[in-house]
This record gives structure tokens, sequence and C-alpha cells, in this order.
């Protein structure tokens, strides 16, 4: 496409842009995408020609698996909340289709609501929400899906355009995609919205706006401006967003496809850095309750924010530092252009620009309708575009006047029955209404919660079925199931849980018109109390579900699914389905920990701490996880020793029971080595990556890890000062699935391998010390036998270092010897009652396997605590247990004078990296004649955490006190909010704490580290942990 053939703006097609660009300015920048699902995996900038390449090849794909489309026939598309929506859209609009992006959030009514009415025949789908796309097609089976490539597929393969030859002016009244309401009648309606209606916006930003002054819609940044894009692309608010950095080149930022918690947007901001942020407003309130979010937000140009009110303190504390705007957008309108207020303190406020062509007019007592009206140039109006047959167009949102600048308004909500929680989703409620006043003990059902997180319901009795002197909670217990009907047919987020049910007085009826239907606003305002106390539980006041009197693991387990299942108001999912693909957001995960908590205390009153919390449940996401999670709380974790050790035999008779008995041809390696390294990004790997690059005697490294690696693996480096070249001469990058066979790696690559590699050093794991053995299986465990597997068949019959734990040692008692010896050790006993150290044991038992029968040289390495480096670059993660307790310390003031009986045998990381190098050229000496070896590496000069603590002292005001009293003030904090989890963040691993005070973490005999220092100097050399060293530490965490 030639330059003069773009048309102007307002009459060009995004394609069109999209296309052009990738012609004439192929390299610029149209937004950055995640690289992995995690922020640490980085992001990387999307081209314009790279997106073009893209549409034009999902063009070509829709045309091969559902055909052309001639008459504009309707295609779904449900996907990862990632950039392929914006890729599908485009695509459809080159061939033909009209895209309707329906909810992921959408009950199944919803669904086959808007598939009916927009004769909808086709769904395509990504990979994540496969299971959901087949639940659709079996409530529609005649609907034709079918599954996109992932991303990597569609950005990786170069192919020739898809022509459109089609005009502006000749589609201007076409269909380019299907959104849809939040539904007012209780089922969402679709609202098509044509290319004159994205004209309409694109030339929106154009208009011009009196000089100085700033409006507060996103496509009036800056070219120099990012802008995060965190909510949904099904939703226009997100998917706008994308729509700007096509027609005006503001950049933004899509997030990695997960829940939106404080912690994830606070991470992806100071990752990221982008200049402005467009947010709901309760995602904004919960951000302020964290020190350290709410400086990444003033970090920003801008915040925006928008869907509903904002709390007034909320908003104070932001525009002290950062300039706060709302924004007013609708999806059958678009963008409404506002003028940010002169004056800060009128924040609140909107300023309209009389291009909308709006009038406010009243309704009620100082509430007004925004009502927007035809003018001479309906071009720049997008609603006149999906409504081109009305004159004026009345958005029902209603606003009061500013006392004294009548150009000024602030919005109080909506004019129908639709509910707008904080969060700015909507809902209609009178369905669900409907269907539990249908229950007999019910005359009328009220569902409030406008503004409010999440909603409430009221409900008036039947006085002719029910006595006034019952309990409510009986009533509730009787109604719940109708209550449940209703939720079925409800979004997520418009769902009612049983801890936000409240009972109507008898003594105060509910207001009701001529005709009998219940005055809504009368209602609230007469049980304004109630409704507050209501929202004033806590979670777990009122459970739906009682734990079962034998509270077994198989009884959890079903408790657990039940819970889940009503919460998600569906049950087809397995134990082992994690519960955000299946579409849990944040409410819900609250809602879930409070009710759990509350029946965790309610069977074992006992428990004073807060078992249960969202973060559990985030650390825990699948039916299993969870119900191990709750039994070892329930009981205590007293697993049955029986049955435990049962478990680990067989789990080690499993991946050994087919070793060939036969002696592997090992010989004394050469003087060169060629490595494999799994787990290379982590601390601990990136420093034995630079160790291995500074041996000029290593040849070449393979680092295997889960992902892509090579950009997280410099990252890595840099942040710790390493200077090893990663050239692709010496190291190679690798993407491994450890629990597939040959490691999920090519066979010409892998035959490479076999033929070449004569070291193994197996550091990647997964630090979770919640999830139980079971959860360790499929990957790790199994990954080992698959190294195994590698070793026997490798011409250097490779050998293994397998970075194993003392948590393998962790129970060993006085009755199984004086000390613990540098030996494999075949009783299960001495290993920490704990997923993680039990599925390292499995393994170092496997390991020894491998050597007895199959002659397999392997090394076992049993890991201490890892500390820091000792180097001023580089930090101990944050986030493990030792720097958070110096992080709450601060802001409690207090700090433990002991770590309960666990000694301080650190060893820093980069001290570490060098004593596992000496013992490799060590063992390649020794294998011959030992085919398996074990190594402790804790340090051998123990100091005490006292000693340390002036160090600590030295940056912060803390007071040392015991232990049990720090752990106690802790759980003194029955139900933490976010603000007490930000603030304190050791309450996320308050059982671990819990456990150092009743002398968890602390053997009962020496361990023993004679062999280890007969192969490290270094480890013979080592030294006692520092004041210095720890004053290093705490100089890098910078709490």
């Amino acid at each position: 496409m030639a330059e003069h053939d773009i048309p102007p703006i307002g009459k060009r097609l995004m394609i069109q842009v999209i296309d052009y660009l990738a012609e004439q300015d192929p390299e610029r920048k149209v937004c950055a995408v995640p690289k992995g699902s995690e922020i640490s995996d980085g992001f990387l900038d999307l081209t314009f020609r790279e997106l073009a390449n893209a549409v034009n090849y999902m063009a070509w794909w829709i045309v091969e698996a559902f055909g052309r489309s001639p008459n504009m026939e309707t295609m779904a598309y449900i996907g990862a909340n990632d950039i392929r929506y914006l890729v599908m859209v485009m695509a459809c609009n080159k061939t033909g289709y009209k895209p309707l992006l329906s909810s992921s959030r959408n009950s199944d009514e919803a669904h086959i609501h808007l598939l009916e009415v927009t004769e909808c025949s086709k769904l395509a789908y990504s990979a994540e929400r496969s299971q959901r796309a087949m639940e659709i097609k079996a409530l529609r089976p005649n609907l034709t899906t079918v599954e996109i490539p992932p991303s990597a597929e569609i950005f990786g393969n170069a192919t020739v355009v898809y022509p459109v030859s089609k005009t502006f002016e000749e589609i201007r009244n076409d269909v380019a995609f299907i959104a849809h309401s939040s539904g007012t009648t209780g089922i969402p309606k679709p609202i098509k919205l044509t290319f004159g209606y994205f004209g309409a916006l694109d030339a929106g930003a154009y208009i011009p706006i009196p000089p100085g002054r700033f409006a507060g819609v996103p496509d009036r940044l800056s070219k120099d401006d990012v802008i995060l894009a965190a909510a949904p692309f099904f939703h226009l608010m997100g998917f706008s967003l994308l729509i700007i950095s096509v027609f005006h080149g503001i950049r933004c930022v899509v997030a990695p496809d997960k829940p939106l918690s404080t912690e994830f947007l606070t991470s992806i901001l100071n990752a990221t850095k982008p200049t402005a942020v467009l947010l709901p407003p309760c995602v904004i309130e919960d951000m302020t309750l964290s020190q350290a979010s709410l400086k990444a937000l003033w970090n920003l140009k801008y915040v925006i924010w928008g869907g509903s009110s904002l709390a007034p303190d909320v908003g104070r504390k932001i525009r002290e530092h950062t300039p706060l705007m709302g924004f007013m957008g609708m999806t059958e309108a678009g963008f409404i252009l506002s003028l940010a207020p002169e004056e800060k303190d009128n924040w609140e406020y909107f300023e309209w620009w009389p291009t909308n062509g709006i009038e406010m007019e009243l309704v009620d007592d100082n509430l007004y309708e925004m009502v927007i009206h035809r003018h001479d140039h309906p071009f720049l109006q997008p609603v006149f575009h999906t409504f081109p047959e009305l004159n004026e167009y009345h958005t029902k949102d209603v606003y009061t006047r500013h006392p004294t600048k009548q150009n000024l308004w602030k919005l109080r909500g909506r004019l129908d029955d639709v509910i707008t929680l904080s969060n700015g989703e909507k809902f209609n409620p009178v369905t669900m209404e409907k269907i539990i006043e249908g229950h007999a003990l019910v005359a009328r059902a009220i569902v409030v919660g406008d503004g409010r997180f999440q909603p409430a319901l009221l409900i008036e009795p039947n006085w002719n079925q029910w006595s006034e002197a019952s309990p409510a909670q009986d009533l509730i217990t009787h109604i719940w199931p109708a209550i449940q009907e209703a939720n079925r047919i409800n979004p997520a987020h418009g769902r009612i849980m049983k801890n936000k049910i409240g009972v109507a007085s008898k003594r105060k009826p509910f207001q009701t018109t001529p005709k009998g239907s219940t005055q809504r606003r009368l209602v609230t305002h007469d049980y304004e109390k109630e409704i507050e106390n209501i929202y004033a539980q806590r979670d777990g006041d009122i459970i739906g579900y009682q734990l079962p009197e034998v509270a077994d693991l198989s009884s959890i387990m079903a408790f657990v699914r039940n819970m889940v299942s009503d919460t998600l108001g569906f049950s087809s999912f397995t134990d082992q389905t994690n519960f955000y693909s299946l579409g849990l957001d944040s409410l819900q995960t609250m809602q879930l920990s409070g009710t759990f908590q509350g029946s965790i205390c309610s069977y074992r009153p006992s428990t004073k701490f807060k078992a249960i919390t969202p973060q559990s449940i985030y650390g825990n996401p699948t039916v299993e996880q969870l119900a191990i999670f709750i039994y070892e709380i329930t009981s205590n974790a007293k697993q049955s020793m029986a049955s435990r050790s049962e478990k680990i035999d067989a789990l080690v008779q499993k991946y050994t029971a087919d070793l060939p008995v036969h002696e592997a041809d090992a010989s004394k390696m050469t003087n060169q080595y060629t490595v494999i390294l799994t787990g290379s990004t982590g601390s601990l790997g990136s420093y034995l990556l630079n160790a291995l690059l500074a041996d000029p005697t290593v040849v070449k490294v393979y680092c295997l890890n889960r992902s892509e690696a090579k950009d997280r693996q410099v990252k890595s480096f840099q942040e710790k000062g390493l200077k090893s070249n990663l050239t692709q001469e010496r190291v190679e990058f690798l993407v491994a699935s450890f629990g597939e066979e040959k490691l999920g790696i090519s066979g010409p690559k892998y035959e490479e391998m076999l033929r070449t590699v004569d070291t193994v050093i197996h550091n990647a794991w997964r630090m979770d010390f919640n999830i139980s053995v079971d959860s360790f299986e499929d990957i790790h465990i199994r990954g080992v036998r698959h190294l195994i597997d590698f070793s026997m068949q490798s011409t250097h019959h490779a050998h293994i270092h397998f970075m194993s734990s003392i948590g393998t040692i962790g129970g060993w008692k006085l009755t199984h010897g004086s000390s613990v010896p540098e030996m494999p050790l075949e009783d299960c006993d001495v290993a920490l009652h704990q997923g993680y150290a039990e599925a390292k044991y499995i393994c170092e038992r496997i390991c020894l396997a491998a050597s007895q029968k199959a002659g397999v040289p392997t090394s076992i390495l049993r890991l201490g605590q890892i500390a820091g480096p000792t180097t001023e670059n580089g930090i101990w993660n944050r986030h493990e247990w030792l720097p958070l307790i110096v992080a709450t310390s601060k802001a409690m003031g207090k700090i433990p004078r002991t770590l309960g009986s666990m000694p301080v045998e650190w060893i820093p990381v980069d001290t570490l990296a060098t004593m596992i190098m000496e013992i490799i050229r060590k063992r390649s000496t020794t294998q011959v004649d030992t085919r398996c070896s074990v190594f402790h590496l804790v340090n051998p000069s123990a100091t005490s955490w006292e000693s340390l603590l002036p160090s600590i002292q030295a940056r912060y005001d803390v007071q040392p006190i015991e232990m049990s009293e720090w752990v106690n003030e802790l759980e003194s904090i029955t139900n933490p909010s976010p603000a007490d989890v930000a603030a304190k963040p050791a309450l996320k691993l308050l059982r671990f704490y819990q456990g150092l005070v009743e002398g968890e973490g602390a053997l009962s005999a020496p361990i023993e580290v004679e062999k280890t220092k007969e192969a490290s100097m270094t480890m013979k050399s080592m030294r006692p942990i520092s004041t210095e060293l720890m004053a290093n530490w705490v100089r890098q965490w910078g709490f």
C-alpha cells in the first residue's frame, strides 16, 4: 500500500493501518507482550510487521479452518487474555467474519443466548479456554469448534498478505466487532459495533480542546506514553487500548493472563515501567493499602480510573503525587470526551466537551441522567453508529452537579436496576431475585451491592410460612438451594455467597409500587443499617458447608470440591484442575478463604491463627492441593506413618522397578566437561552457570529450563553482576519438559547431548513447601528418572549431581544415630514430614537404586539454607522466609531474638556454587569406585541469629523479643487485610514460623560434613556468617 493510499483519519480501517505501517514503518512498536506466563520471563516489543504477519497468518488459518464468509457470518472467540484477541478480530475483519467476543465469565445460559441471537455456528478458542469451549459445545452440539494455534506459531510463521479490497466507505455500516451488555434483563445482549463506530473513535482523538487542558481519555496520551492494559480484552475497556495502539501509536503493555492481585500489578508496573494505567476503582483502592503498590502508582505520569466511582480518600492519596483522571466510556457509545477539572480537588468530577452532544436531564432531586443527542457531525458520535435509528441516547448513568461549578458532574450510579460493583463489573439482579422469590418461604428478595466489592441479598420471608422467632440461619439453610439455582444463571461477579445474606424484619416490610413491584431504592434506604451489618460480617461468620465429623483426606476432598463447585457455578473439572484456569477470580478467592477459615475454626476451635488466607488458595489452586493443605491443618499434619511410608516406598518402587541390572562402563572423566544444567535462571542456577563458564575445562553447557530462558538469564547475570559471556559456542538454552520422555527435547538435539554430555547438574525444582508429595510426581520425580535414562543411554554415562535438601534428613532423631552420616538413607522416617522434602528423599532413593542396579554414577548434594551473595550486587530473594522476618519486624518494631532451635548454618549462594564445582571435580576421580556419594552442604562453622541482630538494628528500629511472642503477635491478626499482609508479609508463611517455635527445622543430632570437606577446600575453610555479610543482605533488601 503506497503512502497516498492510506485513507484520512476517521475513514480508515484498522486492518488498513496495520498493513500500511507494516510496509512503511515495519519496526514501529505496537505494544509490549509477555514472553511467558510470569512477569520474570520478561516482555518483548511487538512490531507492526509482526502484527501484520500474525493477522495474515490467522486470516489464512480461518479460511482453512472455517472457510470463507461471503455473507458476514458470526464467529465467536474465547481465549486467554492476550494479544491474540487483537489478531483474531483483525483476521475476522479481513476474512469477512463478525467476531463475537463473549466474556469468559458468562454463564452457560448467557453464552448460548449470545450464540443464538447472533446466529453463530462457529467458535474459535485458545488452548487455555478449551474446557470452557467444550462445555459450550456440549450445550450446542451443532457448534463448530476449533482451537487456534499457540502464540509462538501465530507470530513465528511468515506468510503472504491476505488481501483486502473493500474501503471504509463500502463497509462503514458493516459489523466489525460484536461485544455484549452486562445483561439488563439478566441475560447479556449483543452490541454490534460497526466500522463506522471505530472510525468515530479514530476521529474523536483529534477533536481540538482548549490549550493547557488535558482530556480524561486514554487516546489523548502522547506517543511517548505507554499504558498498562490490565482489563480483559473481551470488554471494550481492555480492547480500546489495543485500538489506540493501532490508530494513534500509543503503546500499551499487555499483562500476563493472571488474576489482578495487588502484588501482581505492582510487580508488572515496576517491571515494565508504563507511564499510565487504566484501572477500575476497586483495584486502585486495594493498591493504596500497600505502600509498595502506592509507590508504583506514584511513579506513573497518570492514573486513570473508570467503570464506577473511586473512594474519595483513595483519590486523595494518589493525586498528592500523580495526576488522577476519571474516564467515562461505554460499549455502545465509546469514549466520552471529558476534560480533567482545572482544580485538583475536583478530581472526582467530569467536564463534558460539547462535541459529545451531551445534555444532563433532571430525573430526581439533584440527580441527572446523561443523554447524548445527535448533532451536525454524527460521524464523531460512535453511539449513533451503534443505534443509527436514534436521535438521542439515554445512557441511564446518573450524576449530581458540583455545588458551585455548573459544568462539573460527579457519577452517582445507574438509573435502572443494574448493580455496578466497585470493580466496574455490572449485573442485573432481577432474574435471580425472581428465582429466589419462587421459594415458598420467600415473599420478596432484593440484591444490593452498588459501589461494593461484592453483592449481598436481603430476604423478606413469607410470614405465613415462617416464624420470626426462628433463627435467620435456618431460613437461609432452607432457601439456599434456590439461591444456588439463581447463582447458576448469573455471571461469577454477581453470585451471592452464603455469608452475605440478611433477613428482613416483620416490623419493616418492603415498600412496593401500586403494581406490586419492590421499590429497590426505598427498601435499600430503609434497611441501610442492616445492609451495613451484612457487609461488616467476617467472611467465616456464616458457613454454608461444615467439615465432616470425621475429616479424613477423602471427605475433605469432597468438601473442597463442593465449595469450589458452588462458587464457580459448575462442577465439570477434575481434582487436579487449576481453579484459575476455570475462571476463579480474586473476589471468589477471598470468599472461599473466609468460608474455609470459618469451617476450620468451627471444626477445631483451638485454631487461633489465620489458617486459610487468599494466599493459601493461590498457592494450592486445585481441589487436591487445597484438600491436603486443609487436612494437614485439621489433623495437625499427623499423617499415618504407615500410609506415608507405604506411599514413599511405592513411588520409589514405581520409578526404579524397571531399572536394568548391569554395570555401566563409568571410567574416570577427562579434564574437559560437557554439562547439562537444569534450572539455570534461579539464584543458585545463575551462580552455577557463571562458575561453569568461568572454568576453562568446561567445553559446553546445555541449560535446560521449563520455558525460554536466554533473556531471563542475561537479566539475571546483569542483576547479580556476573560477567561470564553467554555465547552460543559455550552455552545453549533449551526448553525442557522434565516429565516427558527424552525431556521433551527434539530428537537431533537430544541425540547430540547423548553423544557429548558427561555431567548433569539437576538443580531445577519447584520451591513450594505447602503442596503434597503427589504434586511433585509428574514433573520432578519422573524428571529424575528421565535424567537417569539419559545417563544410561549416553556415550559417557553422564554423572548425575542431584541438588537435594537437608529436609530429607529433617526428621532425624537420636534413635537413628548420634550424628547424620554422609550416606544414602533408606528409612523414610528421617525425612521431614513435608511434600517438598519427601519428594527430594524419593529422588535420593531413585539415584541410589540407579547406582546400585544400573551403575549410573550419582552424587546427592543435601543443601542447607542458601543465603545471599557475598558480593555487593545480587540479592537474597526478598520473598523467602528469612527476608520476610526482617521486613515484618521492621513494620512491627520487634524482631525475634532467635530462630527457634534453628542454628545459622547458612552458605552464601556464590560460595555454594564454588563448593558444588569442587565436588563435581572430585567426584570425576572417584565415581568408578563409589557410584553414589552423599554430601552435606551446610556451614560447618555455625553461629547464632542473635549475633547477627546488630546488623539489622543498625538499619531498623527493632527490639528483640522471644520468637514465640513475635509469632503470637502475628497470630493475633485473625483476619488480615491486604494492607496487613503488605506491611507484615510473614503472615503468608505463618505456619512455617509456628513450626520454628515448635522446634521444627532443627536436627536433634549434628550433621557430618567430613566427606564434603575432603571434596571442597572452600567448605573446609568456611567461616561463620558475619555481621558484615548480614549488613550487606539487609542493604540489598532495602525494606
